[in-house]
């Protein structure tokens, strides 16, 4: 007689059959329950679930009435909810009503709310246990009685508005903070606080954070400042100006940020945007740059922009005289919305050739410590707007190794490019200078 056969898989231990459940979409760990009765209510042991709901949504997913059905059905402590929706007007309620359900279960770790469409308001539960918090385009305010989120170790601010007040609360009961990023579609406010061109502090009074990402801009004038972060070691700080923005706020940011990078002058890598350092261009920044990042081992710079004129080439050199011991240097630029014609770098604004030739003095890194450049580009027709770096570290740079030059759009100017390339000197004999071409961006 033949072996019956086994159903291994309804054999198995309640627990791995969860465990296998919450690594599926969760409408299909509810399907599951028409497979046997033991699977029949499994899903709802489920610790937690990631939701997908936008308006004409053709991948599969539950709808917002489905969550808060989802949530009410879940038998244990929720550990973990992420939601990325689209909230219309009508539809406003909806993320209360599910943090509500959430807090009611207790136990909640980890927290993602990414919302377009209509920007909502809702007043946070004091979530005990949570330890990441990750919030896109919400109106966030706190009970009046919070006292803090104990566990959270990371924190994740994007497009909110929120209060002075309750967001300096929010970081100064999170002790346990490692991971900050900041940036405000709106601060409110305090009550009785008057405008008046005045800014509005946030301090950082956090003993393990490693890892702070600020931008500046937004309808208020915030103005960071580093009171205690002995641990920091990367820091990603960024302006949110336009390019049509008065030069009176260009200057504001640009100071501001001065002041906010003279406290992480113990940090190993820095992350700087064009718009930023646009605005420290406006600024005298050789007389008010009064920091030496001595850790520092790596800078970047990020954005959407094809040119860096003489203004910048300048702060670009203080920035250099002042992270002596720097070893890479990364440039990543984001091809633009829209680039006008005249975006185009004129000649009154390009770097002459007697400020990038070689420099007698020379700087300390590029003298001893600088070995690898990253350039990363989709057109490389923008490289022929900043040629004159690659030259000038060629120039100068004593020990380097290797210029990296990523791109995904070739536009037939490769060619010309070496040619310009291999008609430069270099300072050291070990220098490589090579092209690679990135299809999956």
């Amino acid at each position: 007689m033949a072996e019956l056969e086994i159903d291994r898989i309804s054999a198995l231990p309640e627990e791995t059959k969860v465990s296998i459940l919450s690594r599926l979409p969760i409408t299909d760990a509810i399907r599951t329950s028409v497979l046997s009765h033991s699977w029949c209510r499994l899903w709802t042991l489920l610790p937690g679930f990631h939701a997908y709901v936008q308006l004409n949504n053709r991948v599969p997913g539950p709808s917002l009435e489905n969550v808060a059905h989802i949530l009410s059905s879940l038998r244990g402590p929720i550990r973990h909810f992420s939601l990325d929706c689209f909230i219309r007007y009508d539809k406003r309620s909806c993320l209360q009503h599910f943090l509500d359900l959430i807090f009611q279960k207790d136990g909640l770790w980890n927290l993602s709310l990414h919302c377009t469409g209509t920007m909502t308001r809702v007043k946070f539960p004091s979530f005990c246990s949570l330890k990441d918090l990750d919030l896109h385009f919400i109106r966030i305010s706190l009970p009046s009685d919070f006292g803090g989120f104990d566990q959270l170790t990371s924190l994740k601010l994007h497009s909110v508005s929120i209060s002075q007040p309750d967001v300096q609360s929010l970081i100064d009961g999170s002790k346990k903070l490692t991971s900050i990023e900041l940036f405000f579609e709106q601060i409110k406010l305090p009550k009785g606080f008057a405008f008046n061109e005045q800014f509005l502090p946030l301090a950082f009074n956090c003993p393990l954070l490693k890892y702070l990402s600020f931008e500046f801009g937004g309808e208020n004038n915030v103005k960071p400042r580093i009171v205690h972060a002995p641990c920091l070691e990367r820091a990603h700080v960024t302006a949110g100006t336009e390019s049509d923005s008065p030069r009176e706020e260009l200057i504001w940011v640009g100071a501001a940020a001065l002041e906010f990078m003279a406290d992480m002058a113990h940090i190993s890598h820095l992350s700087l945007n064009f718009e930023l350092l646009k605005c420290l261009s406006q600024v005298d920044v050789p007389h008010t740059l009064r920091v030496h990042f001595q850790q520092l081992r790596c800078l970047k710079l990020i954005g959407q922009i094809r040119y860096i004129d003489r203004r910048m080439f300048k702060v670009l050199c203080c920035l250099l005289s002042s992270m002596p011991f720097l070893e890479n240097l990364e440039l990543q630029s984001h091809e633009p919305w829209r680039l006008q014609q005249e975006e185009r770098l004129n000649e009154f604004d390009r770097v002459p050739l007697n400020e990038y030739k070689k420099k007698e003095d020379g700087y300390l890194c590029l003298d001893q410590t600088l070995r690898t450049v990253a350039i990363s580009m989709k057109n490389l027709r923008g490289l022929e707007d900043i040629m004159w770096m690659i030259h000038f570290i060629l120039l100068n740079a004593n020990v380097l190794e290797l210029i990296k030059i990523t791109y995904s759009i070739d536009d037939k100017v490769k060619s010309r490019l070496l040619e310009n390339l291999c008609e430069v000197e270099k300072a050291s004999a070990h220098a490589q200078v090579i092209f690679c071409n990135d299809n999956s961006s």
